[in-house]
Parts: structure tokens; sequence; C-alpha cells
């Protein structure tokens, strides 16, 4: 059995509760690129949401095909830049270790990025000045 990763996007807008209409209408822009994007399968998952009725939901993307690590890049950089106030957590699983790695910020660099879908630690930045997001293991 081959190795299986899940790719979990956890997406924020500055200042706005998630179930703003604009966060919600960012929300739809991703995952409408992300599902437009050969060889990328985006979907919402379902998740209890504590301390209130109903659920809250994520978006998980799985990875197939050559290009599919570089669209899906390419698809987050041009989300984030297209309005300031946005940011995102990418939570990168492997089934078969456990390991987690994750990128997050409002800037993610393509290295960064591409090492955590591939299930690389990024080495931690060597100054705080840089806005360069890491991996976390």
């Amino acid at each position: 059995m081959g190795r299986t990763r899940e790719v979990r996007i956890e997406e924020r807008l500055a200042g706005l509760d998630a179930g703003h209409e604009a966060a919600l209408e960012a929300r739809a822009e991703l995952l409408a690129d992300l599902r437009a994007a050969a060889g990328l399968e985006a979907h919402e998952r379902a998740l209890p949401a504590e301390g209130t009725k109903g659920v809250a939901t994520e978006l998980v993307i799985g990875l197939s095909g050559a290009g599919s690590v570089g669209a899906f890049a390419q698809i987050v950089k041009a989300w984030l830049g297209r309005d300031r106030r946005r940011s995102l957590t990418v939570t990168v699983t492997e089934s078969a270790n456990g390991k987690v790695v994750r990128v997050e910020g409002d800037t993610v660099s393509n290295d960064a990025l591409i090492a955590a879908l591939n299930g690389q630690e990024q080495p931690t930045a060597p100054s705080a000045a840089e806005e360069e997001p890491t991996g976390q293991a």
C-alpha cells in the first residue's frame, strides 16, 4: 500500500468571523478554483462544532497526477494575493507514519508549500523579520 497524504486547508479573512458573507465568498472562491484544477480533488468535510449546534466544515484536498502539487501551490498563492486580509493554514498528514507538516501565513512561498505537500519540513527562518512561513512537524 502506498503513502497516503491528506491535505486540509483552513482559510481566514482577518477581522471577520468564518460565517461572515465575505469569508464565505472567499472560501467558495478557493473551493471553486481547487475543483477546477486538473489533478486536484477538493471537497468539504463536516466536523462537529464544539459549543454550537450544527457542524463546521473543512476543505480537504486530494492530490493526484504529476502536476497537482504545483497546481495547488499556484492556486493558493493566487487566492492569497487577491486580498491582503486573507491567510491560511495548510496541514499535510501522512497516514503511513502519522507525520504532520503545517504551513501557515498570509504569504506562502512556493518552496515551503511544495515541501509540505511532499511531507518535508522547512528549516526555521534565520530571522524573525522574514515573513516566509516555516513547516512544523
